[in-house]
């Protein structure tokens, strides 16, 4: 099991989590949010769904977009 930081701009939330998945897209499935609504950073980096989360790495999930 992975502990990794997350962070989830929709909500304001940033919390430590445990998770057992690989991908960003696993991830994303867990936390039931919308792969294509979504830009994921993965520790200063813009990723994939197909990007492997790592433990201890740090997550923004931003909405890809917004309004104005």
């Amino acid at each position: 099991m992975k502990k990794i930081r997350v962070f989830i701009e929709r909500y304001y939330t940033e919390n430590n989590i445990e998770f057992n998945g690989n991908t960003v897209k696993d991830l994303l499935n867990m936390l039931n949010l919308d792969p294509s609504r979504f830009i994921v950073v993965k520790n200063g980096e813009i990723v994939t769904e197909d990007d492997i989360i790592n433990d201890g790495d740090y997550i923004k999930i931003l909405d890809s977009v917004s309004g104005g």
